[in-house]
């Protein structure tokens, strides 16, 4: 997973560089017609792959993954115990239940921890390999202080979702099944929340209770980027969603916890 998001990183720049630089050739060379605004959106486009735009843009591609690829992580680091019959091997040798939990739980945050970082030097690293290939100015080069500040809360909002994943597969006792729910959650209350809001804001009210709308109070981009979304207005405190999304992590382990303690290992998992 640390290999692939730092490939995918590379990959993504050099892509966008490779996409924009061809139409912005095709448009010199007659090829294809020049927009009607003219390739200045075309260049500031191209921009966003220089160093200096590395808060906003490579950690997001960093973030939009890494919720993805951890959740998928979280649930197999649980279910896949109860598959291969371990979790009942450990409790026969001596394991509490809750040191199980625990040492998942801390295992899972490092992780979450080593990923961002990987992954943020892989964007900052793709940002400077491909500007100076592209011949793009570096412009002020990396703002370490903002891409430490907006990394650290992409990081934060992968922990409810990787929580959620690992309760319903302790409550499963399958991989799969807290895979398919932690990403439908992911995707769909998103989706379903941005619906809601874009026909009446007053069901922000009850949707801002939610993860998708806490995360993104979180790690939402101000100035072009909110004035592009007309819900980003009715998006909750970032305080506020910091706390709500903390809760939502002690709940999910909280009966991730309850489920372990009750189960009985006897038979399966």
């Amino acid at each position: 997973m640390l290999g692939l998001i730092v490939v995918t990183a590379f990959l993504v720049y050099f892509v966008i560089w490779a996409s924009i630089n061809a139409q912005l050739q095709a448009v010199k060379n007659g090829t294809i017609p020049a927009p009607p605004e003219g390739t200045a959106q075309l260049t500031e486009t191209l921009r966003q792959i220089a160093p200096d735009r590395v808060a906003q843009f490579g950690v997001g591609i960093v973030s939009g993954l890494g919720s993805v690829m951890l959740i998928v992580f979280a649930a197999s680091h649980v279910g896949t115990e109860f598959g291969w019959g371990t979790f009942r091997t450990l409790l026969a040798h001596g394991a509490s239940r809750t040191g199980f939990l625990v040492a998942k739980t801390v295992s899972l945050v490092l992780y979450a921890f080593v990923f961002i970082v990987v992954g943020t030097l892989a964007a900052i690293g793709a940002s400077y390999a491909v500007s100076a290939v592209a011949g793009i100015s570096f412009g002020t080069g990396v703002d370490v202080a903002e891409v430490t500040r907006v990394a650290a809360k992409s990081a934060y909002t992968f922990l409810p979702y990787m929580a959620l994943a690992l309760a319903i597969a302790a409550w499963s006792m399958s991989a799969g099944a807290g895979i398919a729910a932690g990403l439908v959650v992911y995707f769909a209350e998103g989706l379903v929340a941005t619906i809601l809001v874009s026909l009446n804001k007053d069901y922000a009210q009850i949707v801002n209770w939610g993860l998708s709308r806490n995360a993104s109070a979180l790690t939402r981009g101000g100035g072009a980027a909110a004035a592009q979304d007309p819900t980003a207005s009715t998006l909750p405190d970032p305080t506020r969603a910091a706390i709500v999304l903390g809760v939502y992590c002690v709940i999910f382990l909280v009966l991730a916890y309850w489920r372990l303690r009750s189960r009985d290992v006897t038979v399966g998992g």
